[in-house]
């Protein structure tokens, strides 16, 4: 399996993360959501049971692989009222390992569904804005909505032993005619000599000299800057430097049309002046112009109010489908690229010619509508820190491990063969208060208990050794299939996630966020046949080409179904990726971490496991997870 990530850099529009309403301890909450509840099982004032013994018991119980590929469990003599001092959670974990992948996925064309996916949707018309035609007969864009292409500080990497980050490799990106460079060979070659139109309307209406020759040898020196200008307008997307000068390390990446201000100026190597922007980093003057407008920059990526994602997404569907250029082009079908694999696309507006409806994507691509089936993003998402404070830990969410999408059963003794007392939806929120003597069975109420394998668990944990006193960290437990997100030792988030499956494992051990994007465009294999996955927003790299990222395609979360990335609810990759660091100032489509703004640390634990087989009248089934 080969993947690269494509970073974009759009001007758009980001909006916080409303806040979860807290959900009432023991309170069953409806599939996808933590604010609708069913009829709660009757609570208790306080569980019998320690946290720290049902952790002992729990981890006493702990489930083993086995030779098929499911789980057996060990026997533990210890029982619920043994205390043992718990383990320290980060003292046996790397701080370097080596990401392997493997992948045998098998080939398919473009209606090959992507890993985890979700059956996408026939697009309704009314969901995606109709593009207004120029005079020519082609679309009028704004600039907003087609700056994909202008970000050349990114980052292209093969998940699978291509290229490491700093190689000097080149890929393509998401227009077919701009290079997408590594993120360590960021690059700021010259500006484009035709006239670029901004969101406000205002252009460059001649191209600019070439740049006065600067001995590349030189010191910086401060210089007098004082534009008659109320900002500086950023004539694409660019890296900004650490010092004023062009070998000197990417802070980041501020995207094309934000109006910025500046602190001052300097000459320096490679550029006449060197401008220091708020609020860091420098930005060689040739890549800006002065506008007589109040600064403005914008969070990204943009997300219109009441949306989940910044877009509308599709997979293309069908055989020997292509993409044309131009409407013309496809109102004609000439000239087409042929796609192979599987592909996803964002759509940006529609055009109705006759009876036939044409979509243009990020990238500037025209499909016919009947070829595109939208995906449907999950609403669901995990408690903040206000929910989490009135809910006792341990907690867990009831999902059936062999069947995520059924309802999950409650005995009214720990035995399989008690009397049923109810159901509960999955991602049902339920308090953990007693483990039965063979790890098996989980009590959730006074005679409810559930079946171990239909809960995942989050357990309160001390944050490892070599994080800071208060400082934020995340934990990703992957038999759980749970991440909880801490203020040192303190919960303020916690949710479920789909890490990889196996053979496609997530790698284990103590990372640290080293680069964050607001859009990322994923290509790869699978099998022998390719994907590309469009702009994934909110985007976290924590290990060379893992990450933390959004997954629009599925509503799996609870389940191991990735290629090794860790998939994120688009709700909780919002609000995660406001949280942790390095900070993303407003205006920037990327950033990397800094000694003096470095990335938040990530513990990743445990193992996923497959779906237990299940057996019916003799044959054998077995709960398969989907290629994500």
């Amino acid at each position: 399996m080969r993947r690269r990530w494509f970073p974009l850099g759009l001007p758009l529009l980001f909006f916080a993360c409303a806040p979860v309403e807290p959900p009432v301890p023991a309170a069953p909450v409806d599939a996808g959501t933590v604010t609708a509840q069913a009829p709660a099982p009757e609570a208790e004032a306080a569980p019998t049971e320690s946290a720290q013994a049902l952790r002992s018991a729990w981890q006493a119980t702990a489930p083993e692989p086995s030779d098929d590929g499911g789980v057996t469990h060990a026997t533990a003599p210890a029982l619920l009222g043994v205390m043992e001092e718990p383990e320290d959670a980060g003292s046996a974990l790397s701080l370097s390992l080596e990401p392997s992948l493997s992948q045998s996925v098998s080939g398919g064309a473009n209606s090959e569904a992507l890993p985890g996916e979700e059956e996408p949707q026939v697009i309704t018309e009314s969901e995606v804005p109709v593009l207004e035609l120029g005079p020519d007969g082609e679309p009028l864009i704004d600039a907003d909505d087609d700056a994909t292409a202008t970000d050349t500080d990114a980052l292209a990497q093969n998940l699978d032993g291509g290229s490491a980050p700093g190689s000097p490799d080149v890929a393509m990106g998401s227009d077919p005619n701009v290079p997408v460079a590594n993120a360590g060979t960021d690059t700021n070659g010259p500006p484009p000599a035709t006239p670029i139109t901004g969101v406000d309307g205002d252009e460059d209406s001649v191209a600019e000299a070439p740049p006065e020759e600067v001995d590349a040898g030189m010191e910086p020196y401060a210089i007098p800057y004082a534009p008659d200008a109320g900002s500086l307008r950023v004539r694409r997307s660019i890296a900004v430097r650490s010092e004023p000068r062009q070998d000197s390390p990417s802070l980041g990446t501020v995207a094309q049309d934000m109006r910025v201000k500046w602190q001052g100026a300097m000459r320096g190597p490679d550029c006449d002046t060197w401008v220091q922007l708020q609020p860091r980093g420098w930005v060689c003057e040739r890549y800006l112009e002065q506008n007589f407008r109040e600064p403005r920059v914008r969070p990204l990526p943009r997300v219109e109010e009441g949306a989940l994602t910044p877009g509308v997404y599709a997979r293309v569907v069908g055989h020997r489908v292509r993409a044309y250029p131009s409407l013309a082009l496809a109102r004609r079908k000439k000239q087409g690229v042929l796609l192979k694999g599987s592909v996803t696309v964002k759509l940006l507006g529609q055009v109705k010619v006759g009876r036939r409806t044409f979509w243009r994507t990020s990238d500037g691509q025209y499909f016919e509508a009947r070829v595109l089936r939208e995906h449907r993003p999950s609403d669901f998402s995990g408690l903040d820190a206000e929910a989490l404070a009135s809910l006792p830990m341990p907690f867990g969410w009831a999902q059936s491990r062999s069947a995520p999408r059924t309802d999950v059963v409650v005995r009214k003794a720990p035995d399989a063969r008690a009397e049923r007392e109810t159901t509960l939806p999955p991602r049902t929120l339920v308090s953990v208060r007693e483990l039965s003597p063979d790890g098996q069975w989980v009590r959730i109420a006074e005679d409810h208990w559930v079946a171990r394998d239909d809960l995942h668990v989050a357990w309160s944990l001390a944050s490892p050794s070599i994080v800071e006193p208060g400082a934020r960290w995340l934990d990703v437990d992957l038999e759980a299939q749970t991440l909880i997100a801490y203020e040192g030792d303190r919960p303020v988030y916690a949710t479920l996630i789909s890490s990889g499956k196996p053979g496609t494992d997530t790698p284990e051990g103590l990372f640290r966020i080293w680069v964050k994007f607001a859009e990322a465009d994923m290509t790869g294999t699978m099998g022998k046949a390719s994907y590309r996955v469009a702009t994934v927003p909110w985007t976290m790299f924590f290990e060379g080409d893992f990450a933390l990222h959004t997954a629009y395609w599925h509503d799996r979360f609870g389940e191991p179904v990735s290629h090794g990335c860790i998939n994120l609810a688009p709700k909780d990759a919002r609000a995660l990726y406001g949280w942790t660091t390095p900070e993303v100032p407003t205006g920037w489509s990327m950033v990397h971490a800094m000694p003096d703004d470095p990335g938040t640390w990530v513990r990743i634990r445990g193992q996923a496991h497959e779906a237990p087989k299940k057996r019916r009248k003799g044959a054998p089934v077995v709960a398969t997870v989907r290629d994500l």
